[in-house]
């Protein structure tokens, strides 16, 4: 009995903060599968699991004959064969596979209803399989988020480390895509990236074989659930390099064996796990390729999402400093998360290295694309897969503030989140453009004259009314 009290006492200092906060932002989940890449998502799950194929023709077909002027856009993959015959989707498989459990339960919920008299239909689209989808993708998440803690908690102290992850939780786009839009991927990919970090992380000191399987079983859920995510692979590129020449150098010192020798043992010592992570990636991943080959005849992504990319990254600035959904004029608490990754220094500089490489190769590559601003996107979303790192440099750049401002760290984060919480009204309400450029000016402007008269009402609409914050406007 005192060991639980003990335990219960520990788990409630380390996590009850975090898990209350979660259970305090639960009536902002809005369960939808709404635009066109949700559906692509949701559209890979049904076919493979009703229909038992990939043709998606008749689940896009569903959502554009349910409201035809949202998904026009969706038109042309019903319409339009590939060269294969099948029909487009550039989502990834990932979540598709992170949601088959969910999906799958309440499948059986839906048998088992309909057997007791219950109408709700057995088709894959009726609200408890939205639900489903919706649920798994919170849970997936917000998940994440206390895998983002974890990882935190590696350099600073609860206090900080609580900090950093509320601030990129309720002000950068992972409230939005958590919440608001969870059949999109990102909730899922925040999650699955935070875990291969952790998991990465915690094998640094010496990885076993096994070890680098399991890491292999991370990096593989990683890069199907966003293909972006292959980019987060460079912490290992970095960070084993460094590893083997520390490990060299300390048998030189203790053996005098000669550097190169040592280096090349070390090399050898690692090479069968590199093999097993690498085999392990790929064998996961091979599924992709498959569904690559059957629907565009290629194993390489669709021509529809390779086409859109430049050989230069000459958007990068904008991917920064715009108001068309620029991470850090958007979202700036991601602004500190990138000052706290160079402050990470003094903690481990080979951890500073490889996350700013992770955090400038997206950059270079979402600055190449010729959509850069995400489309019909709450802020820059595809920076959501950095979640795990904007925490862990918010949380220590608190941990380096003194006195006065280290008290002030708390008040500027609520700042932070009250500024999102404004975006985000601003973007639902139809005061700045979802899909075209905007002033930084006028959305200050808004956030400041705009926004505070309609808080009333948009907070009765969001309680009551919240599909006529997102429905088709005529």
């Amino acid at each position: 009995m005192r060991l639980r009290r003990i335990v219960s006492k520990e788990w409630v200092q380390e996590w009850g903060a975090l898990a209350l906060v979660a259970m305090l932002a639960l009536p902002l989940f809005t369960p939808r599968v709404y635009a066109s890449d949700e559906i692509k998502y949701f559209a890979g799950l049904r076919s493979v699991y009703f229909d038992h194929d990939l043709h998606y023709e008749n689940e896009y077909a569903y959502f554009v004959n349910r409201d035809p002027v949202a998904q026009a856009g969706l038109r042309p993959f019903m319409e339009h064969p590939t060269p294969t015959g099948y029909r487009l989707n550039d989502a990834p498989i990932g979540s598709a596979i992170m949601w088959a459990p969910a999906y799958i339960v309440a499948d059986g919920l839906v048998v088992a209803s309909r057997a007791l008299g219950a109408t709700v239909p057995r088709d894959g689209f009726s609200w408890p399989y939205i639900w489903a989808v919706c649920l798994a993708s919170l849970a997936w998440g917000t998940g994440g988020l206390f895998l983002c803690y974890r990882l935190c908690r590696a350099y600073v102290g609860r206090l900080e480390a609580l900090w950093g992850v509320l601030a990129v939780w309720f002000a950068s786009p992972v409230v939005f895509y958590l919440y608001i839009t969870p059949a999109m991927s990102h909730a899922n990919s925040l999650f699955a990236v935070a875990l291969f970090l952790w998991v990465w992380h915690v094998g640094r000191p010496g990885r076993t074989r096994l070890g680098w399987a399991v890491l292999g079983i991370c990096a593989a859920l990683m890069v199907l659930v966003r293909e972006l995510n292959w980019l987060v692979l460079l912490v290992v590129a970095v960070d084993e390099p460094f590893s083997i020449c520390r490990v060299a150098g300390a048998r030189v010192r203790a053996s005098g064996t000669t550097a190169p020798t040592a280096w090349f043992r070390e090399l050898t010592r690692r090479a069968g796990g590199y093999v097993i992570f690498g085999l392990t990636v790929v064998a996961l991943v091979a599924p992709q390729f498959y569904v690559y080959h059957t629907l565009n005849g290629t194993l390489g992504p669709t021509p529809f999402v390779v086409e859109k990319f430049s050989l230069l990254p000459v958007y990068a600035v904008e991917v920064l400093f715009s108001g068309f959904h620029g991470l850090f004029s958007w979202h700036p608490v991601t602004l500190v998360g990138v000052i706290g990754i160079a402050l990470l220094w003094r903690y481990s500089p080979v951890l500073a290295v490889a996350f700013g490489a992770v955090f400038a190769a997206q950059v270079i590559v979402i600055g190449s694309y010729e959509t850069w601003w995400g489309g019909v996107s709450f802020g820059a979303r595809r920076f959501v897969n950095c979640t795990a790192i904007f925490a862990v440099g918010v949380s220590v750049a608190i941990a380096r503030l003194r006195g006065t401002s280290f008290r002030m760290a708390g008040p500027v984060i609520v700042l932070l989140i009250l500024w999102n919480f404004g975006l985000a009204v601003q973007y639902s309400v139809g005061l700045i453009p979802r899909d075209a450029p905007v002033r930084m000016t006028q959305v200050a402007y808004n956030q400041f004259f705009e926004v505070p008269p309609r808080i009333a009402r948009i907070a009765w609409r969001f309680a009551f009314d919240r599909s006529s914050l997102y429905r088709t406007r005529s």
